[in-house]
């Protein structure tokens, strides 16, 4: 648990390859029929082969950086993450990418993989950073993902709760002014669903590709004393426990908030397993209607999802926000911002 008051986010930017549209996917036997009724997806960004998703988080990271003010050259932190890495091992994406922004010198960079949640984990990181760095005032966040080739990760059939897009988007932190106050974050782990997107191999014993999460899943139920019920549960006594957790240690009450910003996710997983733990706090539609046409963005989820609902004036000045997140192991976490 983490409470500011002085720390913004300054900016957020987004960038995405053009979209296809689900009905082509299904025409063409890539996306079962079934699984488009379910989720309501109606396109998803596609990367041309020879793009890398570096590509998109450095032009989201150029965008961000515009918009808010600062230089790279004020940044004190670079953060980036990633969930399917597609650089060669024993190399740094993030350094990479700081070249690509086009310097170097004295600021921490580093590689996140932290699955769909590590965004807001550096998010956290950041604003612990920016609040002892006495030298820089702001930290960098980018996110970003390319789903192939389809030996590796099938973006259509990986997980039968949303097809996956391509695309970056980046989060600029700064400690004097911004759009948002970013209030308090929480995170709540619960390590004895980690099997669920792990399956039965266990670390160390090299790569299971192509990545399928439904196999992955069942294996899992088959061998745990943990039901798939009593899974889907946890799940949601987690989102209750870091919105109920950030909305204490901020001493803020429930019927303050506006909107919850949630994940890029299918209409089914939206309606029966999100909105019924939300405790009628309305969920951003902006956002939702974006996710449909984009599809699931794995670790950009949070920093898009956020960007659409207030670039479309869905949450403006003096609303306070939710920014719910979650990944693999199972990590849910909650940041409360203010708009400005």
């Amino acid at each position: 648990m983490a409470r500011w008051g002085n720390v913004f986010i300054a900016a957020t930017a987004v960038d995405f390859p053009p979209a296809i549209p689900v009905s082509r996917a299904v025409a063409n036997g890539d996306y079962p029929a079934k699984l488009a009724e379910r989720t309501e997806q109606r396109s998803v960004t596609v990367a041309p082969a020879d793009e890398p998703p570096g590509a998109f988080a450095a032009r989201a990271a150029r965008s961000a950086l515009a918009n808010s003010g600062y230089d790279f050259d004020d940044v004190g932190l670079f953060v980036h993450t990633s969930v399917l890495d597609p650089s060669p091992r024993m190399s740094n994406p993030a350094s990479w990418l700081e070249r690509e922004l086009g310097r170097g010198g004295f600021r921490d960079v580093a590689q996140l993989m932290n699955g769909c949640d590590g965004v807001m984990t550096g998010l956290r990181w950041a604003a612990a950073h920016l609040s002892c760095d006495d030298e820089n005032p702001a930290a960098l966040i980018s996110a970003a993902e390319s789903w192939q080739p389809a030996e590796v990760i099938d973006r259509w059939t990986v997980d039968p709760d949303a097809p996956f897009g391509d695309g970056g988007a980046a989060l600029v932190l700064a400690k004097d002014h911004g759009t948002a106050r970013l209030l308090a974050a929480t995170t709540y782990t619960q390590p004895s669903l980690e099997g669920v997107h792990r399956g039965p191999r266990v670390f160390g014993h090299g790569a299971s590709l192509p990545v399928t999460l439904t196999d992955r899943s069942r294996a899992f139920y088959t061998t745990s004393a943990i039901s798939r019920e009593e899974a889907w549960k946890m799940r949601g006594t987690g989102i209750r426990v870091v919105i109920e957790r950030v909305l204490a240690h901020a001493g803020i009450e429930r019927k303050r908030i506006s909107r919850v910003v949630l994940p890029f996710k299918g209409r089914q997983v939206l309606d029966q397993e999100y909105l019924p733990y939300l405790d009628k706090l309305e969920p951003a539609q902006s956002s939702i209607e974006r996710g449909l046409e984009i599809g699931h963005l794995g670790g950009a989820d949070p920093i898009a999802s956020f960007h659409f609902a207030t670039t479309s004036g869905e949450l403006t000045s003096g609303d306070l926000a939710i920014i719910y997140s979650e990944g693999v192991g199972i990590v849910q976490s909650a940041a409360l911002v203010e708009i400005v």
